[in-house]
């Protein structure tokens, strides 16, 4: 974590001690020239007293060391120069030796003290560029609008030393505290009034401003130029006379880069509002699209069927009569897939989908779903190269046979009238790799990613004329809740293969 704490300048308690410092360094440069003056012209000791006005200079304000100086003079002139123990001074040159000192002593104290104004100044410079760094990488990491107004909220009272209460207008447009640090001032009447009145002018009121000066806090807005922005009420410590101008100047600072990052946290979800609606939309209108083709297809084939049986049962021979129970029997179970189709779709997409994993032989799935798909396709034929060995897959078989029968039957929707359908299934290292090739037309290079999207083109097999555009979906949800994927790739004489993988766990050990 960034320290971010302010360089504090010396309390009131310590402006007597300054003097006591200057008191005794003084006191110890005397004690210095008494000894030295031994060995040491009276000129000379000039320079003893010289370096303890700087010390003094250096560690205090110009004021003190200005006592110094003058402390120092009057000491040099009384005990060292002739006639000593008085002020009097009795030798041109001591008159020369002792103005010098004065004049490079009041000198030398102002450079000095200039100096460390201007480190403590650099102090706070850098208090205040690594305060906005701080800042700014906690919103950075910030997710949404409500994680940039805690975040906000909880860095301005930690940097400010103080409590902070952080308003936005509601929908309906009026003030509401959308966050608060854990020490947030109290907001009476006069408070909320006060929070108004800055949220209608977009100027600072409160304690210490002109506007609603009798309140216990401090009022900004966020950003002047955006209302939606809202506004803060700080209340900070230390502050009988006001926000000194550096926390002041922090402040402000702080509040444009919150604005700047709320901005864009807003625009963020307004945008992902605007996608999901457009998605919603777009789901939608494929839905019903699905809705008013697919699903009524076999309804109509169902009805006319039905009411061929009805109107003219006994003039059928036996053979159209079987004709059309078959059909109303095949379109009934086609219904039934789309339906369920549907129905896996939307538990995938709610997060009711529940894994009742087992242990399972990978060849016993493929072989499940190729046998689905030969009573529903009896006139597609299926390759299939099997592992020798058993591989034991910790899945649910029923979700797992699904999604290789939704994969198996979008391959027989493209595939050519006596071309086959290969399935291969092999081990490569820790993973199960099954390929489903067919001899279709194949599927583009931009496309290949965009089919196992829901309702991709209803126009095209699976994605055609049969399909609701959900069975690669599905397939690519139920094998992605294993930990699986799925991809489409180029045959490679043609067509198109459908690649799932699938972790293998460790096998479980034989019981006793």
């Amino acid at each position: 974590m960034t320290d971010v704490s302010r360089p504090q300048p010396p309390p009131a308690s310590r402006r007597l001690g300054d003097y006591l410092f200057a008191t005794a360094v003084a006191v110890l440069g005397f004690a210095l020239a008494f000894v030295a003056q031994r060995y040491l012209s009276v000129a000379n000791l000039a320079l003893v007293f010289l370096t303890a006005v700087l010390v003094v200079a250096v560690r205090t304000r110009m004021t003190v060391a200005v006592y110094t100086a003058l402390l120092c003079f009057v000491g040099y002139n009384f005990f060292f120069t002739e006639p000593r123990y008085t002020l009097a001074i009795e030798r041109p040159d001591d008159v020369l030796a002792v103005g010098l000192f004065l004049a490079v002593a009041l000198v030398c104290s102002r450079l000095a003290t200039r100096l460390s104004t201007q480190v403590e100044g650099l102090r706070e410079a850098q208090w205040r560029a690594r305060a906005l760094l701080d800042l700014g990488k906690r919103l950075a990491g910030c997710g949404g609008l409500q994680a940039v107004r805690d975040t906000a909220v909880v860095t301005l009272a930690r940097t400010l030393s103080g409590g902070v209460v952080l308003f936005a207008p509601d929908p309906r447009g009026a003030l509401a505290v959308v966050a608060a640090s854990s020490d947030a001032p109290e907001l009476g009447p006069d408070e909320l009034a006060a929070a108004s009145w800055v949220a209608a002018h977009a100027r600072a009121a409160g304690r210490h401003e002109a506007n609603f000066a009798g309140i216990g806090c401090w009022l900004l807005p966020v950003d002047p130029l955006a209302p939606a922005a809202g506004l803060v009420a700080l209340s900070l410590t230390d502050e009988d006379d006001g926000p000194d101008l550096p926390r002041r100047e922090l402040a402000l600072a702080m509040l444009a880069d919150i604005a700047r990052v709320l901005e864009r946290a807003r625009l963020a979800e307004a945008l992902e509002q605007a996608r999901v609606q457009g998605e919603t939309e777009r789901l939608r209108n494929a839905l019903l699209s699905s809705v008013s083709h697919d699903l009524r297809s076999p309804l109509a084939a169902m009805i006319g069927a039905a009411g061929t049986l009805a109107s003219y049962d006994d003039q059928l021979a036996p053979a159209e009569r079987g004709e059309l129970l078959q059909s109303i029997l095949g379109e009934g179970q086609r219904l039934d897939r789309y339906i369920q189709n549907l129905l896996d779709m939307t538990r995938l997409g709610h997060g009711t989908l529940k894994l009742q994993r087992d242990w399972v032989d990978a060849a016993e799935i493929a072989l499940a779903a190729i046998g689905r798909l030969r009573r529903y396709y009896p006139e597609q034929a299926v390759e299939t190269h099997l592992p020798e060995a058993t591989v034991l897959l910790y899945v649910h078989p029923a979700l797992i046979e699904q999604a290789l029968f939704n994969v198996l039957e979008n391959a027989a929707h493209f595939s050519p009238p006596g071309a086959p359908v290969t399935v291969d299934l092999a081990v490569d290292g820790e993973r199960l790799v099954i390929r489903v090739a067919d001899r279709g037309p194949g599927i583009p290079e931009a496309e290949r990613a965009r089919i196992f999207d829901m309702f991709y083109s209803v126009s095209r097999g699976d994605r055609g004329h049969k399909g609701t555009g959900l069975g690669l979906s599905i397939c690519r949800g139920m094998i992605g809740a294993h930990g699986g994927s799925v991809e489409a790739l180029p045959g490679e004489g043609g067509g198109t293969v459908i690649r799932i993988v699938l972790p293998l766990p460790p096998a479980p050990e034989p019981g006793p």
